[in-house]
């Protein structure tokens, strides 16, 4: 066995660290949106086009759509996101997978429905922004950019209201 200290011992001190790492965080270019938890669970409530409810086992689990953002209660074109979303998923097993939590304490996640992303689905079909804030995936931008070029759903309004605006403007009450 070689001692790792001798000549050369800072190239072979940084591949075995490089090794290690690899080994701790797993391969590489793994994208980070494959950390946390994954779990199946039923969709028991569409709250809006982006938060959901699920049961997973006997515990309901408040879902908030990551990469996205859904017209909120009484905007343009939140009935139909919302309708968008139940036609989808609602009593219909998914696939979560936790990104992080939110300050509402919902565990924010990409869902899908045999193989396809809710929030994808979403943007694909003009019902929500891209979440830029939180969330830089060239497929969700490509997505939004698309709906906005054909006008599809809330982009037909030559105004709509990004979310994250309305809710500084209209309180819910």
């Amino acid at each position: 066995m070689t001692c790792i200290w001798g000549p050369g011992r800072h190239a072979r001190l940084q591949l075995a660290v490089g090794l290690a790492l690899l080994v701790l965080v797993g391969r590489p270019g793994a994208a980070v949106s494959n950390r946390g938890p994954v779990f199946e669970a039923t969709v028991v409530k569409v709250a809006d086009g982006d938060s959901i409810t699920v049961l997973r086992g006997e515990e309901e689990v408040r879902i908030r759509l990551e990469g996205i953002d859904c017209p909120e209660h009484r905007q343009p074109y939140s009935v139909v996101a919302k309708k968008f979303t139940s036609g989808m998923v609602f009593q219909q097993r998914v696939t979560v997978r936790v990104l992080d939590r939110d300050r509402y304490g919902r565990e924010v996640a990409r869902v899908t429905k045999e193989g396809r992303d809710v929030s994808v689905e979403l943007l694909r079909a003009g019902l929500a922004w891209h979440y830029k804030s939180f969330n830089q995936e060239e497929e969700l931008a490509r997505l939004e950019t698309e709906a906005r070029q054909t006008r599809r759903g809330l982009w037909a309004d030559p105004h709509p209201i990004p979310p994250w605006q309305w809710r500084r403007t209209h309180p819910r009450n």
